[in-house]
């Protein structure tokens, strides 16, 4: 199954074994942003997807971050599977970033905002990477999140039109290993941080305490077929048909140009050849589809899947 969302591919990867169906979606070489529900205190959740396997769930009631994961991105099978509607599961151990409920407050860190208003987010065109747009009382704020490494999160803020009353946004920082707090900014309370007037940006930099167990995906048995339906069959074909990918149909020791670090080059299908294309997709490009790269799924296929579709893929004729 294909997916395409605003401009880019998702690869969601759908098969059925004892009853069970998998739909995973993973990110290749821009963000992804999928409105769903994943539990927790919102149903109106959006979660962000980056390469490198950093993730996180917005929150668009409260306007703020749920929580964060790291590694896979979403099992999409709760809305794909039967009637739907049932949300999806993060691929990775959740962690909180210990926010309050409508953490963003304006003039009193002690009362509810009068008025907070979601006003949705805006895409980087280059990299994919969301920004939440909102107003908290009438103070417009745009929001982002980033990791420079693993169990570290940055939240930044601008303010457009600078902010003209102090204000707070909730933290527990009791919970994280460390937060930083960029210049300006200065714990009110171990769990409030004020924000000055006049500030046109804030960062606040988190080291997580890192999780105390291991994500683990069951990973399915699959036969040579069933690894190639999963991962390959929303882009390549074994019937000649053209789809976003070279067809299957074929392939197994026919010649075909593909591009080599800039260069052309003409190789033969082999089983050498097959396995440098699913362990490192874009080290040789066949000519043609150079503008929509692979997907990278050697981090999700095993040894053994990957020997049964190599073995499924010499017998297409």
């Amino acid at each position: 199954m294909k997916l395409r969302v605003l401009g880019y591919i998702i690869f969601a990867i759908g098969c059925s074994l004892s009853g069970q169906d998998y739909h995973d979606i993973y990110v290749a070489d821009k963000v992804m942003v999928q409105r769903t529900t994943l539990g927790g205190p919102s149903s109106r959740m959006i979660a962000v997807g980056h390469p490198g396997g950093f993730n996180f769930a917005f929150n668009a009631v409260d306007c703020s971050p749920s929580y964060v994961w790291f590694g896979g991105f979403l099992d999409f099978s709760g809305e794909t599977n039967g009637r739907g509607g049932k949300g999806s599961k993060v691929l990775g151990i959740k962690q909180t970033l210990g926010i309050e409920a409508v953490p963003f407050r304006v003039a009193d860190p002690d009362s509810l905002p009068g008025s907070l208003v979601f006003k949705g987010y805006r895409r980087n065109t280059n990299t994919g990477n969301p920004t939440f747009l909102f107003e908290v009382d009438k103070v417009v704020v745009e929001q982002e999140l980033a990791s420079p490494a693993k169990d570290s999160v940055i939240l930044k803020f601008r303010f457009p039109n600078s902010l003209k009353k102090s204000a707070f946004y909730h933290l527990n920082s009791g919970i994280f290993a460390s937060v930083q707090l960029s210049d300006g900014l200065n714990w009110q309370t171990d769990k409030v941080v004020e924000l000055p007037e006049g500030a046109k940006t804030a960062t606040i930099h988190i080291q997580l305490t890192p999780a105390d167990e291991e994500f683990v995906r069951i990973v399915p048995e699959l036969s040579g077929i069933e690894t190639f339906q999963n991962l390959c069959s929303a882009c390549h074909s074994t019937d000649g048909t053209k789809l976003i990918g070279p067809s299957f149909k074929g392939l197994w020791g026919r010649t075909q140009s593909v591009s080599r670090d800039g260069r052309s080059e003409t190789v033969t299908v082999d089983e050498a050849y097959l396995r440098e294309s699913i362990e490192l997709p874009q080290a040789a490009i066949v000519k043609g589809y150079e503008t929509v790269p692979m997907a990278d799924f050697s981090s999700v296929i095993t040894i053994e899947q990957m020997d049964r579709l190599i073995e499924y893929l010499k017998g297409i004729h």
